[in-house]
């Protein structure tokens, strides 16, 4: 980034981003895929696939308001039984299910590698930061204030506060008039292309992929190289500080 009087924000995704979702996930899945006998004919990571999918599936649905957020955990794990082909499972079941789960994804809760030393390294050159989330303000404010990120940042924006959800363009101008900076001079750090990239590309911003298992350096999203870093502190060089 250049050394002239423009604003220097970068704005961050929450989940795969600053905190590890993906090693709670597998943690949580780990513990179902232990008491249900019926589960261990999968693989760990077909589980975490599974839930996955079924997850996003139940929340693009909240999304579109065709059901509320307190059905979600309901309908993620009936579908998630049911796209691996096996009977719906009871209210009671869901209930032991959640309290396997949730125990063990919170448990497992911390930063992905180099967050925090990344945050704190911006902050002390002078750049606005900014965590944009999907979901529920409770919830995630709590979850950046157990791995240690909240107080990095100057502002903390979820979906549920603003009433649109990424990739809408809306959410990412939100941000930007929250930290008063122009989108040409703002970052967007991000894991997933459509909710992250998609949507700062579609709002003018300058994205960045956060992608550990990717094997270049660049990707082609809505045919533009969006670069790629697989260890955030790489993002320190991407904007000049050593």
């Amino acid at each position: 980034m250049d050394n002239t009087n423009t604003p220097k924000a970068i704005v961050f995704g929450l989940d795969n981003t600053p905190f590890d979702h993906q090693h709670s996930l597998r943690c949580a899945i780990s513990a179902v895929r232990s008491r249900y006998p019926e589960l261990t004919s999968k693989t760990p990571d077909e589980l975490v696939a599974k839930y996955e999918a079924s997850l996003q599936k139940v929340y693009d649905t909240y999304l579109r308001n065709e059901i509320t957020y307190g059905q979600t955990d309901v309908k993620k794990i009936q579908k998630f039984f049911a796209d691996l082909g096996l009977a719906e499972p009871s209210l009671e079941k869901v209930e032991e299910f959640r309290s396997v789960y949730k125990p063990a994804y919170r448990e497992a809760r911390r930063t992905t590698p180099g967050s925090i030393e990344t945050l704190t390294k911006l902050r002390e050159h002078g750049y606005s930061l900014a965590i944009l989330t999907n979901g529920q303000i409770e919830d995630q404010t709590e979850k950046a204030e157990f791995i240690g990120v909240r107080h990095l940042v100057h502002h903390f924006v979820t979906s549920e506060e603003v009433g649109y959800a990424k990739p809408d363009p809306r959410i990412f101008r939100h941000v930007l008039d929250r930290s008063s900076t122009a989108a040409d001079t703002t970052y967007m750090v991000g894991d997933s292309a459509s909710s992250d990239i998609e949507g700062a590309l579609d709002a003018g911003m300058r994205p960045v992929l956060y992608s550990p298992l990717d094997q270049g350096s660049e990707r082609l999203i809505i045919k533009q190289n969006v670069p790629v870093v697989h260890h955030m502190s790489q993002l320190l060089e991407h904007v000049g500080i050593p």
